[in-house]
């Protein structure tokens, strides 16, 4: 049942009276799921008869289920039924489908996927995430031109800080993709590029906007979500006996001001940037708060007109 979504998708339209929201999937199973949303003015459905799976190949998806809730949610963008889209499916098959029904913005080569990481002073936004693992220099340049305005538009920014995910500081280090790309960024007047940022620096306030190839950054992603659960997993463990718990009792508020503030849940989705659309993809096993801040994303996104912007400061360089 798709529980979350339903309630996240409440969850702002308490939050704001000025958008609409319109569910797509089996109409029937949505309306049973919760009588609010029969009730609510500002919340439609519109029905999609067939699933695409974790496990379904994206292209073939694509090519074979033109009923899902991610191939009619993505037509009615393309058609202006709605003004962006959101889907916590399977995000290859949302990436594929976007690209194909959307297209992408002009001179644009390869979209990108960010993800909004907690930073020490604020969110930083990494991109790619895995949606292009063999970038080119001009690859990197457009994907921190993309960063660079949904750093502005949608995080707040102002003039945002672009870094190169590198192994060093210096502008000679890396591979031959990473040094000609720092020549690009170094002469790109639409963003404030901060030079190379190395890995340990990410989250240390060194840049709002981080860039990379999708290997690299769908690697670092996936580390990091792996340290945290090792970290978790270790005081489990670890607490043990009377002085342990009392230990762990004293530190529970600051242990609650530390999950609220890094909690992936805070952002809620990541951004396929690069194509024709305002497109947020969300994970899967989405909480509805995780869904409702998503949902505010792509609000955010649309009302700044990002697409808009990158497709006027990429066609000018």
């Amino acid at each position: 049942m798709p529980e979350n979504p339903v309630k996240g998708a409440l969850e702002a339209l308490e939050l704001r009276d000025d958008i609409r929201i319109v569910l797509v999937g089996n109409s029937e199973q949505l309306m049973q799921m919760n009588n609010s949303c029969v009730k609510h003015d500002r919340l439609s459905c519109v029905d999609a008869a067939e699933i695409i799976t974790m496990e379904d190949s994206p292209v073939e998806a694509y090519r074979k289920k033109k009923k899902s809730s991610i191939h009619v949610g993505l037509q009615l963008l393309k058609e202006n039924a709605v003004d962006g889209f959101i889907s916590a499916g399977n995000t290859g098959a949302v990436m594929t489908a976007a690209t194909f029904i959307l297209g992408r913005i002009k001179t644009i080569e390869r979209p990108a996927i960010g993800t909004i990481l907690p930073g020490r002073s604020g969110p930083v936004l990494m991109l790619d995430m895995g949606s292009t693992v063999d970038c080119k220099p001009a690859h990197l340049d457009q994907f921190a031109v993309m960063g660079h305005f949904f750093a502005q538009d949608v995080l707040d920014i102002p003039n945002p800080r672009v870094g190169l995910l590198n192994i060093g500081e210096e502008s000679e280090k890396g591979n031959q993709v990473t040094q000609e790309a720092h020549g690009l960024l170094a002469a790109n007047s639409t963003i404030q590029f901060v030079g190379n940022v190395e890995g340990k620096y990410v989250l240390k306030d060194t840049a709002d906007v981080v860039v990379c190839d999708g290997f690299v950054g769908n690697s670092m992603l996936k580390f990091g979500e792996g340290i945290v659960d090792v970290f978790f997993d270790f005081f489990k463990q670890e607490i043990k006996g009377f002085r342990a718990t009392l230990g762990a009792f004293l530190m529970a508020p600051v242990l609650r001001k530390l999950k609220a503030r890094y909690h992936h849940d805070n952002y809620g989705s990541a951004p396929l940037l690069g194509v024709n659309g305002v497109v947020f993809i969300a994970h899967g096993s989405s909480s509805k708060r995780a869904m409702c801040n998503g949902i505010l994303n792509v609000a955010h996104a649309v009302e700044t007109t990002m697409v808009s912007e990158i497709s006027q400061a990429l066609a000018s360089v």
